[in-house]
């Protein structure tokens, strides 16, 4: 019995070693492969959604941009000879009161009476020579030139050169347009210029290539309006040594009511004489004053009575009402220089220099009156 167990244990000890010596050659055992889930792709963008409000209006231009191009168009339309693109800075109802003459009502009318003007001042040219800023109030002083072509209160087409100084008082409203436009063109000048009168014609100005601008401000008006109002007191209350005291020693003036120029303080006393004496009764109405840095503008009418001789006109003993515009330039508070505009030709017909009837503007809305002027008559 103990051999048996002997070989038993030697036969289950070989089988092992076989089976050992066979485990050798085989193959490892294969191993799983671990699979790894690959990432989810992004999700596709939303869809654009398009807005279907307009995009924002573009910010409002400030006043002073409007009206640089306002001036800039009506200059183009105006030496382009093009009525309708010099119209078209001015709004729907605007109107421009022409001193001494017609109202002109509406924007078609505006540039109806344009056309009329380039047909009867052919070769026209302008330029602005100053420009005056505050607010929504512009004051345009200009120069103008060109040939006399058509009819003008009854004279017929001459082909003279005119030329004459001119100023424009202009409102524009929230839109830059222009809503009314107070005009002072020398049709006086231009009707001595044409042979029309008797007077001795003043040269042709140069259109100015440039402007010089100022800009004002509140402030100015409160710095400049004192001596202005001063000045006009001084001469409706016959005040000469009130009138001395607001201008400088070497003071200038030229143009009020077809005087000529006068300089210093001597002159411009002689000058208070002469206005005082030609209507002792007149007075200023409507009075509008405004500031502009060193200078004062004013617009006013004056009425009185022609009772004394008034440059080369003769006492007429005849009552005038007309319109004007002072500007003064103010040096330490006082009156250095000084210029009127006016249509001198609203004087002349009102003292029987010239027989051109002058139409009493119409109410504001109404259309303007057509102008049927008889041939002038000069005094002889």
């Amino acid at each position: 019995m103990k051999t048996t167990r002997v070989a038993g244990l030697l036969v289950v000890s070989l089988l092992v070693s076989a089976v050992a010596a066979c485990g050798e050659d085989a193959p490892p055992p294969k191993v799983p492969e671990t699979v790894v889930d690959a990432a989810p792709p992004p999700p596709p963008p939303p869809p654009v959604v398009e807005d279907a409000s307009p995009p924002p209006p573009p910010p409002k231009p400030s006043m002073k941009d409007m009206q640089s191009s306002a001036m800039q168009a009506a200059l183009d339309g105006l030496n382009s000879h093009d009525a309708k693109k010099f119209a078209s800075v001015y709004a729907d109802n605007a109107i421009i009161k022409v001193a001494g003459a017609n109202e002109v009502n509406g924007k078609d009318a505006i540039q109806a009476n344009m056309q009329e003007w380039f047909e009867t001042f052919t070769k026209i040219k302008l330029g602005f020579s100053r420009v005056w800023t505050n607010g929504n109030v512009v004051v345009l002083e200009w120069v103008i030139n060109g040939t006399h072509s058509g009819q003008l209160f009854g004279v017929k087409g001459t082909e003279q050169p005119i030329g004459h100084n001119g100023l424009s008082i202009v409102w524009f409203d929230d839109d830059g347009k222009v809503k009314e436009e107070h005009r002072y063109g020398e049709l006086g000048v231009v009707m001595t210029q044409i042979g029309a009168t008797k007077e001795k014609p003043r040269p042709i100005p140069t259109v100015p290539a440039t402007a010089e601008l100022t800009e004002g401000t509140d402030a100015d008006n409160a710095k400049v309006q004192g001596p202005a109002k001063a000045a006009h007191a001084a001469l409706v209350s016959n005040k000469p040594e009130d009138f001395g005291g607001l201008v400088t020693d070497d003071v200038e003036y030229d143009g009020i009511l077809s005087i000529n120029t006068v300089k210093g303080k001597k002159d411009a006393g002689g000058l208070f004489t002469t206005l005082r004496t030609a209507f002792p009764d007149m007075a200023f109405k409507d009075e509008k004053v405004w500031g502009f840095g060193d200078y004062a503008i004013v617009e006013y009418t004056m009425t009185g009575t022609q009772k004394g001789k008034l440059g080369t006109f003769a006492a007429s003993k005849r009552p005038v009402n007309v319109h004007l515009v002072d500007i003064y330039k103010m040096k330490d508070g006082k009156i250095a220089r000084g210029w009127t505009y006016q249509n001198s030709l609203e004087l002349m017909s009102q003292i029987n220099e010239v027989k051109v009837p002058m139409v009493t503007p119409p109410k504001t809305g109404a259309a303007p009156a057509p102008a049927k002027p008889a041939a002038p008559a000069p005094k002889k």
